[in-house]
């Protein structure tokens, strides 16, 4: 990343104190990413399976001092034709154990920072449980071997749950099923701990409750999550496992299905059963010869399925393998994901007997990418 000195800095950016900062003592990083990508769907029509052209552009900016930091990240998708924020937040380190963050924060579930190693993600991104960015403020406390994580969140990103064009996976109203997020809380506890010589393992569990807002009715909903986390990490060796259960018990109007709601990210609603559980499993491996020029070549294969737990559900699952290497400024990813029943997958949705494409699709997808 290129540094430069911020010369001008914003009445947001004050000590929790109340004293400003000086320009000189907080700089500021600047970075991103240019991606291609070419993509393979089998699901598609013969003359339209396959393609290659430009993905994404990403901004981002970052600074710190002794006690705080912030960062931010901003991105323009050409394939899906919108711009977003993906985070940005202020941090105060009160000291070597406790911060807090404020702003369009990470929320505290499951397995941090991710679940996975592909581009693709888990299945848990796609319903909301992985790499997820809220308006709110967390508090992280770490002794020892153990690390706490507290939070709340005010509503979505934006605060329009007509909103689409977004990056991380939240409540939408797509016209029909009309729900808004309206207030969240997180817990996470983990702990690592040597239990083989060489080797660390995390154990780890997340809990959320949120209330949500239906815009038709006006009244009050609720949601509750927990999951269950572990990553084990040998040498090359990596082993991410979770499992994760929700339940959202919506205030829909009278005669409306309340065993589904929508949510949306880039640029799309779709449907998912309002009541499910998810195992995702993650194996990586850094293979042990080099090739000169390039980064560790590591391959994985990451397996999810969300089962519902309602009467119109079905099952759905993503199934990725592929590998990933940098070669200086420039990394790639080669990912094959196999779906079934799975939205982004050709599917209709997620959890839902909702006809459409149910059969197993195959993705081909090669990220290229430069980042700065």
């Amino acid at each position: 990343m290129s540094k430069v000195r911020l010369f001008r800095l914003t009445p947001v950016l004050l000590l929790f104190s109340g004293t400003a900062l000086s320009a000189d003592e907080f700089p500021v990083n600047i970075g991103g990413h240019v991606r291609l990508n070419y993509s393979y769907q089998d699901w598609q029509e013969v003359e339209l399976r396959d393609g290659f052209g430009f993905e994404s552009l990403k901004l981002t900016v970052s600074g710190e001092t002794d006690q705080f930091s912030y960062k931010a990240d901003y991105r323009w998708y050409e394939n899906t034709d919108f711009n977003t924020v993906r985070y940005a937040d202020l941090t105060y380190h009160y000291d070597d154990r406790t911060s807090v963050s404020a702003g369009i924060t990470k929320v505290p579930f499951g397995l941090l920072p991710f679940a996975s190693n592909s581009f693709w993600f888990s299945i848990n991104y796609y319903i909301g449980f992985e790499d997820d960015y809220d308006p709110g403020l967390v508090v992280q406390y770490q002794k020892s071997n153990w690390d706490i994580r507290a939070g709340y969140f005010f509503n979505d990103e934006y605060n329009d749950a007509g909103r689409f064009g977004r990056y991380s996976f939240d409540i939408a109203d797509n016209g029909e099923f009309r729900n808004q997020e309206d207030g969240q809380y997180n817990l996470r506890v983990s702990y690592t701990a040597g239990l083989i010589r060489g080797a660390t393992t995390e154990f780890g569990a997340s809990w959320q409750a949120a209330n949500v807002l239906n815009l038709d009715t006006l009244n009050e909903g609720d949601m509750n999550a927990y999951a269950l986390h572990l990553r084990h990490t040998q040498g090359p060796l990596g082993v991410a496992l979770q499992y994760t259960d929700y339940d959202y018990d919506l205030a829909a109007p009278q005669d409306q299905a309340t065993d589904r709601l929508a949510l949306s990210a880039f640029d799309f609603p779709f449907l998912t059963a309002s009541k499910a559980h998810s195992y995702t499993a993650a194996v990586s491996y850094e293979l042990p010869f080099r090739v000169t020029g390039l980064s560790p070549i590591k391959c994985y294969s990451e397996y999810g399925a969300v089962e519902p737990d309602v009467a119109a559900g079905l099952r759905s699952t993503q199934w990725v393998n592929g590998c990933s290497f940098g070669w200086r400024a420039l990394y790639f990813y080669v990912d094959s994901i196999q779906g079934k029943n799975m939205w982004f997958s050709g599917g209709s949705g997620i959890g839902l007997d909702l006809g459409g494409n149910q059969d197993s699709t195959h993705r081909l997808n090669i990220s290229l990418g430069l980042y700065f």
